[in-house]
């Protein structure tokens, strides 16, 4: 866990994702990022020195009968909260609306079932266990199949929500943490997704897995280019809190930006 610590702080020192007396809401999938982020920012709150309440939720998407048993027990294990929503989305998804192309729209009705279940729980925080490789991918969806240069951001201020959407884990290898799930016997569950593995991201990974026989250590090189806040902007230490300067005492360096910090 000490790598995965390490990339949380790195992630909150630079962005200043979490401050005292926030409530924060991790989306859990039962995949092994999301289930290592809740483990990770339970353990984050002892070297911090951040006051901070930390819970799960996983959205049971109604596609098939789930046994949640294993999840609920490691939770309890580790002194976590972890509340289990049932949605109708994957009936809707697949079954009424029949959608050929499902990921947009299952992941647009996922995003405001978990927004709704953070509020209703009085979170100001969602955490999402998004990985080094899925900001990649989605910087080449975006370069390939819209023509810009753009992926999500460490931190988003949801305006219509007033809730702040956070991603402590973007500096963290997918490939470390898979190897630390299966150290930490962490109880993953398999997807049950009838697309997964069968999406244009997935097409993403192959491509990565192709640039690693040209170029050494394509991931660290591309994201060094989207986090270089200097050259690049992509990441440009997003809005400003009310003192005009970012968590490291930075000024802005960019206004023209798409992503929205906390409103303190």
């Amino acid at each position: 866990m000490k790598h995965v610590l390490g990339c949380i702080r790195r992630a909150d020192e630079r962005y200043g994702l979490i401050h005292d007396g926030d409530r924060i809401c991790v989306g859990v999938s039962g995949g092994k990022d999301s289930l290592l982020l809740l483990y990770g920012l339970s353990l984050y709150r002892m070297f911090s020195k951040k006051s901070y309440e930390v819970m799960g939720v996983m959205l049971d998407l109604g596609l098939v009968e789930q046994d949640c048993s294993a999840l609920k027990e490691w939770a309890d294990s580790v002194g976590v909260r972890l509340d289990i929503v049932k949605t109708d989305i994957g009936d809707v998804v697949f079954n009424i609306r029949r959608e050929k192309n499902p990921c947009a729209l299952c992941a647009k009705f996922r995003r405001g079932a978990l927004n709704d279940a953070a509020l209703e729980r009085g979170c100001n925080l969602i955490a999402l266990g998004h990985n080094r490789e899925d900001v990649i991918e989605t910087f080449l969806l975006s370069l390939f199949y819209e023509s810009r240069l753009n992926t999500f951001a460490p931190v988003t201020y949801m305006d219509r929500k007033g809730v702040t959407v956070i991603r402590p884990l973007v500096f963290f290898p997918e490939k470390e943490a898979l190897s630390a799930a299966r150290r930490l016997g962490l109880p993953v569950q398999k997807s049950n997704c009838p697309v997964a593995g069968y999406t244009k991201r997935e097409e993403m990974k192959n491509l990565l897995k192709d640039f690693r026989r040209i170029v050494p250590d394509p991931e660290a090189r591309i994201m060094k280019a989207i986090a270089d806040t200097h050259k690049y902007g992509m990441w440009d230490r997003m809005k400003l809190p009310p003192d005009g300067e970012t968590a490291d005492g930075s000024k802005i360096i960019s206004e023209d930006h798409d992503y929205g910090r906390r409103k303190e």
